[in-house]
């Protein structure tokens, strides 16, 4: 197991994928923190999981100048399977995120 941290200075206006899981990868995904570090309010910020379909996660939520959101697991966690992305987007600039998952190779048998 392999826990990776991945930093977004800046979520894309336009959906952009922020991780992928890589090939012959299964990930824990274990924390999400999105901030805001501007001055002002930022609406319509979405975190979302694609795999073929999308699922939402955190749709259309607004924070204030300041403001976060910590979506943490305690001791839970969302699997994710190779090729899941995780994307997002805000309405303006300057909305920062950290994801935080484990990542394990899978393991074949050929017992």
């Amino acid at each position: 197991m392999k826990a990776k941290t991945i930093l977004i200075d800046n979520l894309p206006t336009t959906n952009g994928v922020l991780y992928t899981v890589p090939p012959n990868t299964r990930a824990k995904w274990i924390l999400a923190f999105v901030s805001n570090g501007t001055g002002s309010t930022v609406s319509d910020v979405h975190i979302k999981i694609e795999n073929g379909s999308t699922i939402t996660v955190l749709g259309s939520k607004s924070l204030g100048s300041g403001d976060y959101i910590e979506l943490e697991m305690n001791g839970g966690y969302v699997m994710l399977e190779a090729g899941y992305e995780i994307t997002g987007d805000a309405g303006s600039t300057g909305i920062s995120c950290i994801l935080t998952v484990e990542e394990t190779p899978f393991l074949v048998s050929t017992a």
